[in-house]
């Protein structure tokens, strides 16, 4: 029979020949060909595997995505791009399911897709759960370990609690049934054995296994049936899980292009303006003092940066061989080269210079202070993010090091009277009090950044961090201690 004429008759309910009869006996009809990639081959097993219980055969062959996909005669029969893909002679189908379900429902007189209509929903129902709930938790966390994607340990330690969850679900139904659905073998019970081989093979290991009996014995079980075991092999569940390895040339992300040159040339120009602010010696001081809160914000936001990079999965040189930690460590670098001279207070007027000592100096205790203060926030947050928590964090050495080195900073902080023996103009005493605003509505405002790319990290993200009532709070704050700035 072409294939043509066998998709449009095997519709038809046909009588089951009886085991031994000649019928039985018959030569797998062929249907297609069925492209295929090395590396990935458990999307196709599942249709092979059908094609043996539904007495099909398939034409197999391998797909080099690196070469195959370039040609022209790919796209023009298989539009989506996508493999595995079946090549009839009425067309291709392609994705995994759509292949498997399309060999599946080629026999209408097997149960392969179920006896009934309410059979068919429980086995679509299966496939479903089998795409989103366990293969691509499975994937992430088993693509690592087969070279085709990158590790990233907090996305693997997250797919271990998913995969978790999908065999628990697996299990329960395991014990009610001999199979997914019942007592008989369908598309679910090989869908979800060829999804879970890779599994099984590579990284489930004997205490990963053991609160899964029935999954474990169900899994082998249908591997010791034929129509398994001649696409699938010998199956050997794995006694050490595998580690992740170099990713395979076939299978490098592309290369990002950079686009240096438009970051450099706005961070170029913003420090061009102190040096003309410093040509009038009445505004020598502010132009100081907004250099000194760029470099500070700057500080802060490539230290929340790298938390959350480091939250992400990176490390060390790759953390900062990132385009945007290189982009704010050059503009940091280039707002302290343009920061003026130690010699600007002096252009104050003379009677005022005694005082200005005292206020400089603790000035400059408060920035240490403020500083550390950061860096220990900052610490604190990469250190949660990295799976420590309350009293772990605390006793860490580098936490415990900074306060100490706060402390030792709040110490040496002048008095609180301090201030007031400055001249007795009173417009001093009202620059200090705008400058400790100013740096509360600074500490309030790096608060609510560490806060957000903590939410973040955990999987937050938009309107649902926006309403965190911690987030919330520090806003509300904010918004007070501006209210209290001097116009």
């Amino acid at each position: 029979l072409g294939a043509s004429r066998f998709c449009r008759i095997v519709a038809v309910p046909l009588p089951t020949a009886p085991s031994g009869s000649r019928s039985s006996q018959m030569a797998p009809v062929k249907i297609g060909t069925l492209y295929v990639i090395e590396q990935t081959a458990y999307k196709a097993d599942k249709a092979l595997i059908a094609a043996k219980f539904n007495g099909l055969a398939l034409d197999k062959k391998a797909f080099d995505p690196a070469k195959d996909a370039k040609k022209p005669d790919f796209l023009a029969k298989n539009p989506l791009g996508k493999v595995p893909y079946l090549e009839t002679d009425m067309g291709c189908i392609c994705t995994s399911n759509a292949v498997a379900r399309y060999i599946a429902r080629a026999r209408a007189d097997t149960s392969l897709y179920g006896r009934c209509f309410d059979d068919e929903c429980q086995i679509d129902t299966w496939l479903e759960f089998c795409t989103h709930e366990l293969e691509v938790p499975l994937m992430t966390w088993v693509y690592p370990v087969m070279g085709l994607m990158e590790d990233a340990p907090a996305a693997t330690k997250d797919a271990q609690a998913d995969v978790k969850k999908a065999l628990t679900t697996m299990e329960t139904q395991l014990k009610a049934t001999k199979f997914l659905i019942g007592e008989f073998v369908t598309l679910a019970d090989i869908t979800l054995v060829c999804a879970l081989r890779e599994g099984f093979v590579r990284v489930f290991d004997p205490p990963y296994r053991k609160p899964f009996p029935k999954v474990c014995a169900w899994f082998e079980a249908c591997c010791a049936m034929p129509q398994f075991s001649s696409v699938l092999g010998s199956v050997k569940l794995c006694t050490q899980a595998e580690k992740p390895k170099a990713v395979l040339p076939a299978f490098q992300p592309p290369a990002r292009k950079e686009k240096k040159a438009e970051p450099e040339a706005k961070a170029k120009a913003a420090p061009k303006a102190a040096p003309k602010a410093a040509l009038a010696p009445a505004t020598a001081a502010p132009p100081s003092g907004d250099v000194a809160a760029q470099i500070q914000a700057v500080g802060d936001e490539i230290r929340t940066l790298k938390a959350k990079l480091k939250a992400e999965g990176l490390s060390g040189k790759k953390i900062d061989g990132h385009d945007d930690v290189k982009r704010l460590v050059a503009q940091l670098q280039e707002l302290k080269a343009a920061a003026p001279a130690g010699g600007a207070p002096p252009a104050a007027a003379p009677a005022a210079a005694p005082a200005a000592a005292p206020v400089a100096t603790g000035g400059d205790i408060e920035a240490q202070v403020k500083a550390v203060g950061d860096e220990i926030r900052a610490l604190k947050a990469k250190l949660k993010a990295e799976g420590l928590s309350g009293k772990k964090i605390d006793a860490h050495d580098d936490v415990k090091r900074l306060v100490a080195q706060l402390q030792e900073l709040k110490a040496q902080a002048p008095a609180g009277g301090a201030p007031a023996a400055a001249a007795p103009a009173a417009p001093a005493p009202a620059a200090a009090a705008g400058g400790d605003i100013d740096a509360q509505v600074k500490a309030v405002g790096d608060e609510i950044r560490e806060l957000k790319a903590k939410l973040k990290a955990e999987g937050l993200s938009g309107k649902k961090i926006d309403a965190h009532d911690d987030v919330k709070r520090l806003v509300a704050q904010l918004q007070e201690l501006k209210a209290k700035l001097p116009k």
